[in-house]
Order: structure tokens, then C-alpha cells, then sequence
């Protein structure tokens, strides 16, 4: 597997069981990043990356300070100055070589040891996982060597991309639903803000395994205070939230076949009702009866502004309110695009707050059904299990959801539905079945708990530096070396670290848009608008568009 005629270097210098330099032969090409091996002083292969590179002529150093006196000595020497060059490469070591694992290094390597340069071998037993996986790309250095992520860490045990606009978040998560649902045939959510899914197209089966839901709200089973959020009524505003709520909870009561907008407008009808006869009467939940009380002149106002906000959003979102239940259209074995593109980030979260609540209720029964079942074989169990199959076929089955551009519905230091359902499935997902994967461009305005406990994360180009300490803080598996190399990543390039990978790498992401197969090209928006083609557009239509005053 290693013969002398591969060596690139000699270790020299103070070496550790976690570092060590070596002296680069001038024949070998060596990079940053790439992967040596060597022994310890027990004779053990050890695994390492390399750190830094460095270039000395030992004829021009130290005190050879000065200008004029370093040109004399290039003149002196001529061409024989680069006969005392060295190059000298400082290696992190990653542990002890162990068949196709790496194992903890306690001895350190001793001056004088030949390093070379790990076979692509060595590599792909180490990136191979011990179970199902699916190839994501190849080591960025090496690419003989694929990479793959073990499916059963990633989803149980959720995962993060993160990356700036434009440095390919989209195109990995591309690539992971293609191997996710192609390849293993899981089911997998998408909640797209931005509409970037919805022309996905698979490389092998195009879209027949793809189910696009547009993202309509149910506002059937939203309780006051959510009605309020969709409503935009301020959380301040405790008195129109009051007479709002009682409204509510009268039309719910008396109209238990009426859903969707038809409900919103009996709501409205009955606000009007309260001005006009200056008098409400609304159903009283707790005491399980009616009550009537005078409305004072100096409410009508706010009854009034409670009407307007009912009526601009039946005018502005009308058209995405439904009555049809989100979680009940979502395919088994399919990836399922939610598409939220047409709505704004408060109705957004009021929809995936309510979303994501049924699909863990409901996986969290299930489960506990089978379980019980498993264990004393009682029918009501299974009659349970049953209803769910019925009602949400994807449900009797693990699941995993995508939250695209995360930061929207759980930002640091903000409490909502969205985020604290978000919280519970990072935490508790894993024993029901619930994969989560959250995608944002701003790690920085992530919930920090819900990033730290992404166990796994795809780290594409990230320059801003608080976004960079603020993911180190979040991430126990990222190394402040691997940190600085994110910065200097290039589109589609990313650090992988975490329990779907079993040693952290630098990897070359596959194009989506470049996979082939039964269907051809895979496919999927999330472009940028291509600005000087739609304006060559515009001017070779001719048209003027000037106007004269």
C-alpha cells in the first residue's frame, strides 16, 4: 500500500502526537489540504492534513535584512541560490490509522520518519460509512475519492447547510434530497421561502418522485392568538386581540362544517353585527355558554381596525387560504415542496409552526402506538397506527424536513410556534423518527440552540466574521483551522464535519445540474435573476418604453 518510492518528505523538528513538520522532498508536489501519512514512534500509521506550507532559502534568511545585500548575494549565487531552498510543511494529525477508522493518537512521531502521501485506498475505506449512505461529492483534493454521508446519522441526528448567497446551498441540498429520495427512497418535506424548489427535477426519475403543495394556510384550527400574528395584529394590542378572540371562538362554535376564507368572512359579518346593534354576543368557551355584554362607543374604533385587517388580508392572501390540511397531502417516498413563496415571513410561520406541530404530534403517536402494540400486542394500538396511515400515509414512516433560509422562523432571540416546534425536534426527534435539516445564509440569526444541535454541517463559503465565530460556537465538531478554511472556499467547495462523516472533510459538492440519468439533468430554481440577458432581452425587443411629458 506504501512503498519508499512514494515519499515526500522526512519529519524534523519537535513533533507531538497532534502535530509534526517535515522537510518536503524538492520532486514531491504538495498542497494545502492534502492527506500524509507517517509513523509514531511506535510504529503506528498516522493519519494527517496539511496545515501550512512554507518556502525557506536557508542562504537568505534571518539576518540577510537588507535590500542591497540580499541582491548581491542573488547575484553571487546565480542559479545554485535554489539549491538551498527547502520547503517545510506543518501536519495536523487526525489519529491512528485502524483499517477503515481513525482511532485516538497518544504517541508522538519521531525525527526522521518518511511521510507520504495517503493512498486514495486508505481515503475511501476511511469516508466509507458503516451503513446506508448517499454520495454527496469527493474530497476536494482527491477526486478518486467519494464522499458519503451515513443516512442514518444525518436525518436522526439532523444537519445544518450554511453558506453566503450564491455559494451553492441550494445545489447541496439538491444533491442530498436526489441520493435521500432516489437512491434510499426516504421522504423528505421542503418549506421553500422563495420558491427555489418548485421546478425541481430529479436526474433519474425527473419529477415523478417530486410533489409540489402550494403553501396555503388553514386558518380552521388556528386558536386567537395565532389568528392574530396572521392577522397582524400587534401583540401590544390586548384589547383588539380580546374582542377578536371572543369573535373567534363564537364562529368556531357555531360554524364547525365552515372552513377556510368562508370562515374569516362569517367572522367579519359578525363584527359587523357587534357595531351595528351595539351590543356583542359571543360564545364564552369556559363557562360552555353564551354571553352578552353593551359595546361602548369608544370600542367601535377597535372593532372597526379589527374588520380592516380581516379584509386586506382576505385581499392580499384570499387565494392561499384553504381549509385542506398541509400534512395529509405530503407523498411517502417522494420529496414534498412546500411552496411558501407568495406569502410574507409572519404568515410564513404561522403556517410552518402549525405544520411542523401535526407532523411530530402525529409521528410521536404513531410511535408510541407501535411501540405499545410491539409490546402487548393490544389492537387499540393498532387501530390508532391505522388512523394516522389513513389520514397522513407519509406519517407511518420516519420523515425528513428541510427548512430553507432557517433564520426566518426561528431567529436568535425571538420566541414564536415555529421556532420553539423547531427546538423540540432538534431535541426529541431522533426517538420518533423527525429529521431535521436547516438551511440559512445568516447563521448568525439562527436560534443558537437549535444550530448546535445540528449534528451534522455542510459548510460552504461563509465570510462575514460573525457569522464564522457564531457557527464555531455552535459547532463542538469544527476545529478553528477548519474555520479559516471556509472563508477561502470557492462555489460549490465545503467543510463537512460532524456524525454523518466519519472524519471532517474539504469536499468539491456534485453539480445538480450536471447529475444524469434515466431522466437526464437534474434540475431546480434558485438562480439569480440574470440581469444583463433579460436587459440584451429588452433591447432586442425594440420596444420604447420612453414616455413624453
Amino acid at each position: 500500500m506504501i512503498s519508499e518510492g512514494d515519499r515526500i518528505g522526512i519529519v524534523k523538528g519537535e513533533a507531538s502526537f497532534t502535530t509534526y513538520e517535515f522537510s518536503v522532498d524538492p520532486k514531491a508536489d504538495i498542497s494545502f489540504g492534502e492527506f500524509v501519512v507517517t509513523k509514531n514512534r511506535v510504529g503506528e500509521w498516522v493519519l494527517g492534513t496539511v496545515r501550512n506550507i512554507k518556502n525557506v532559502n536557508w542562504l537568505l534568511s534571518s539576518a540577510k535584512s537588507n535590500f542591497n545585500s540580499l541582491l548581491l548575494d542573488v547575484e553571487d549565487y546565480g542559479e545554485s541560490i535554489h539549491e538551498n531552498e527547502e520547503v517545510v510543511a506543518t501536519v495536523r494529525i487526525l489519529g491512528k490509522v485502524n483499517g477503515g477508522e481513525l482511532a485516538p493518537n497518544r504517541v508522538p512521531v519521531k525525527n526522521g520518519e518518511s511521510v507520504y502521501k495517503a493512498s486514495d485506498d486508505i481515503l475511501k475505506q476511511l469516508y466509507e460509512p458503516n451503513g446506508a449512505s448517499i454520495e454527496v461529492g469527493t474530497l476536494l483534493l482527491r477526486e478518486n475519492v467519494p464522499i458519503k454521508l451515513d443516512v442514518n446519522e444525518l436525518v436522526s441526528r439532523h444537519f445544518a447547510v450554511l453558506a453566503v448567497t450564491g455559494a451553492g446551498k441550494s445545489n447541496a441540498v439538491a444533491v442530498m434530497i436526489k441520493g435521500l429520495v432516489e437512491d434510499i427512497g426516504g421522504t423528505v418535506v421542503v418549506l421553500d421561502p422563495h420558491g427555489d424548489y418548485v421546478n425541481l427535477k430529479l436526474p433519474e426519475t425527473g419529477n415523478s418522485l417530486v410533489n409540489i403543495i402550494e403553501g396555503k394556510i388553514k386558518v380552521d384550527e388556528l386558536d386567537s392568538e395565532e389568528l392574530a400574528d396572521l392577522l397582524e395584529v400587534r401583540s401590544t394590542a390586548s384589547i383588539q386581540r380580546e374582542f377578536l378572540a371572543r369573535a373567534w371562538e363564537t364562529i368556531q362554535h357555531e360554524n364547525k362544517e365552515l372552513g377556510g376564507a368562508l370562515l374569516l368572512e362569517e367572522l367579519e359579518k359578525t363584527l359587523r353585527e357587534w357595531i351595528t346593534k351595539r351590543m356583542i354576543k359571543y360564545w364564552d368557551e369556559k363557562k360552555q355558554r353564551y354571553v352578552t355584554e353593551e359595546l361602548k362607543s369608544d370600542r367601535i374604533e377597535t372593532i372597526r381596525g379589527i374588520i380592516f385587517r380581516i379584509r386586506r388580508f382576505l385581499r392580499n392572501y384570499g387565494a392561499f387560504v384553504t381549509s385542506e390540511n398541509l400534512v395529509a397531502a405530503i407523498r411517502p417516498g417522494m420529496v414534498n415542496v412546500i411552496d411558501l413563496g407568495p406569502l410574507d415571513e409572519l404568515q410564513m410561520k404561522v403556517i410552518v409552526g402549525k405544520f411542523l406541530q401535526e407532523v411530530f404530534e402525529a409521528r410521536v403517536e404513531y410511535e408510541k402506538a407501535r411501540k405499545n402494540y410491539m409490546r402487548t400486542g393490544d389492537r387499540e394500538y393498532e387501530k390508532i397506527m391505522d388512523e394516522i396511515r389513513q389520514k397522513y400515509p407519509a406519517l407511518a414512516y420516519p420523515i425528513l424536513i428541510i427548512v430553507e433560509e432557517a433564520h426566518i422562523f426561528a431567529p436568535q432571540g425571538e420566541e414564536n410556534d415555529a421556532a420553539r416546534i423547531m427546538g423540540r425536534i432538534a431535541r426529541e426527534g431522533r426517538k420518533f423518527g423527525v429529521g431535521l435539516g436547516v438551511v440559512s445564509q445568516r447563521p448568525s440569526k439562527l436560534n443558537e440552540d437549535i444550530l448546535s444541535q445540528m449534528n451534522t454541517k455542510i459548510i460552504l463559503r461563509i465570510v462575514n466574521p460573525r457569522d464564522q465565530e457564531y457557527v464555531l460556537r455552535a459547532s463542538e465538531q469544527l476545529s478553528k483551522d477548519l474555520m479559516d478554511d471556509i472563508a477561502g472556499l470557492g462555489k460549490g467547495e465545503a467543510v463537512i464535519v460532524g456524525q454523518a462523516i466519519k472524519v471532517p472533510a474539504l469536499v468539491k459538492i456534485y453539480n445538480f445540474k450536471e447529475l444524469e440519468g434515466k431522466a437526464g439533468r437534474g434540475e431546480y430554481g434558485g438562480e439569480d435573476i440574470g440581469v444583463v440577458d433579460r436587459w440584451a432581452e429588452m433591447k432586442s425587443e425594440g420596444i420604447d418604453y420612453t414616455v413624453d411629458f
